[in-house]
């Protein structure tokens, strides 16, 4: 009996990472590979931060202008490339997403000394406390650019999963305190207002679950997990609000990050805004039983 493998969008959110060795694209090598992986963190970030809607590049030690200018080139080259092989692999999210930051990330993961909810090491779901996606699903890029050294993951629970486990802990919003719910639950799932910073009880809720799974000692402990090992050269795609994930170890990579529009998805009704709505829907109507 032959199977049909589902097409690489309903995979991706259904929470599968998807690999690419060798990356299909083109990646720094030579002197400027040697650049990228000379660059220090500037104090108070995570990691070296490009946008590419004005290509302004932050968060990195700056010594001269020549060196901002060729970190801004290299990290404009990439962000091009990443948007051109996805815009080609996955057509109908490019139709409506907004290409989110590009980062470079020099620091080594296991070693790197964060509060414990800006840790990247600790099984979460992403959620962007200064860019909310409002309903939009977040579409993650990753290369392993280090010449010599794997990076390694962890995944463990998808999305439906924890949701049903934590969310009443963590705290569901209420059915009528926000236009998303609303909304959401009328089938109207056009919340994709990419230059609207204002974050909805969605962005809200997903912020707290971040920090909630972070901190939560018996899901880091407990919960099964799966190691993902990229070899250097070494792309991969997920949808990072799908399935929970910790970057256990690894320095040097790039990524790059999207913000799918859920009427371009594939399953909006397996999103995480969807799912949620549910849940609050079943809740309400349980209350009011």
């Amino acid at each position: 009996m032959t199977t049909t493998t589902p097409p690489l969008e309903e995979r991706l959110e259904r929470g599968e990472i998807t690999t690419f060795a060798p990356c299909p694209f083109a990646l720094p090598t030579g002197d400027d590979l040697a650049f990228l992986t000379q660059q220090q963190v500037g104090a108070g970030h995570k990691n070296i931060s490009f946008n590419p809607a004005n290509h302004a590049v932050s968060g990195f030690v700056s010594h001269t202008p020549e060196q901002v200018d060729r970190l801004q080139n290299l990290m404009g080259d990439f962000s091009q490339r990443v948007q051109a092989w996805l815009t080609a692999l996955l057509p109908r999210y490019a139709a409506g997403w907004q290409p989110d930051r590009a980062s470079l990330r020099t620091e080594e993961e296991a070693t790197r000394r964060l509060r414990l909810t800006a840790r990247n090491d600790l099984l979460h779901f992403d959620a962007f406390p200064s860019r909310p996606t409002r309903g939009a699903r977040i579409l993650r890029c990753y290369v392993n650019i280090n010449p010599t050294d794997e990076r390694v993951w962890a995944t463990s629970d998808s999305f439906a999963k924890v949701l049903e486990k934590f969310g009443a802990t963590v705290g569901l919003p209420t059915r009528d305190s926000n236009t998303w719910v609303r909304r959401l639950g009328q089938g109207l799932l056009g919340l994709f207002q990419p230059n609207v910073l204002e974050r909805t009880e969605y962005d809200e809720f997903m912020l707290r679950l971040h920090h909630f799974l972070k901190t939560c000692d018996d899901f880091q402990e407990r919960a099964a997990r799966r190691l993902w090992h990229f070899p250097p050269g070494t792309a991969w795609l997920l949808f990072s609000d799908a399935i929970s994930h910790a970057e256990l170890r690894g320095q040097h990579a790039l990524e790059h990050s999207f913000f799918v529009a859920p009427e371009t998805l594939a399953l909006p009704a397996e999103s995480p805004a969807a799912l949620l709505d549910r849940m609050i829907c079943a809740n309400s109507t349980s209350r009011a039983a």
